[in-house]
Formats: C-alpha cells, sequence, structure tokens
C-alpha cells in the first residue's frame, strides 16, 4: 500500500474510533440516569410501604434475610 493510503485509512479508523468513544459515553450517561431513575422509583416503593405498614422495616429485614440465602443474584 502506498503511504497516501494508510494516512486516508489510518484517519478513517481514528474517526471510527472517536465517534465510537463518543456513542459509549452517551450510552453510560443514559444506563446512569436509568439507574437513578430506578433507584427514585424503589426508594417511593419503600416510603409507600413504609407508610401503609407500620412494621415494613422489620418485615423487610426478614424476608432480605432469608431471601439472600435462597437466592443467587447472578442467576436472576
Amino acid at each position: 500500500m502506498r503511504e497516501g493510503e494508510v494516512e486516508r485509512q489510518l484517519k478513517l479508523l481514528q474517526g471510527e474510533i472517536a465517534v465510537n468513544g463518543e456513542e459509549l459515553e452517551a450510552l453510560g450517561r443514559d444506563q446512569r440516569a436509568a439507574m437513578d431513575d430506578l433507584r427514585l422509583e424503589v426508594e417511593i416503593l419503600r416510603q409507600c410501604l413504609e407508610r401503609l405498614h407500620p412494621d415494613f422495616e422489620e418485615c423487610f429485614a426478614a424476608v432480605r434475610a432469608e431471601i439472600t440465602q435462597k437466592i443467587d443474584p447472578e442467576a436472576l
């Protein structure tokens, strides 16, 4: 290959890498935003349950201990 062709291909590859990097950063931001939304929803549900059931914290702790013993989170 001629040197000019190699340089042209190198510039094309650099451009593709830059675009892919920007897309990856955007995906990361989107995932962080989705996780923030999910955390907020979980907290809302938790507070609703606490208001509806005064013994929620005790019950939650007991169920959590039981489930963490039984279920492998990686299997979900």
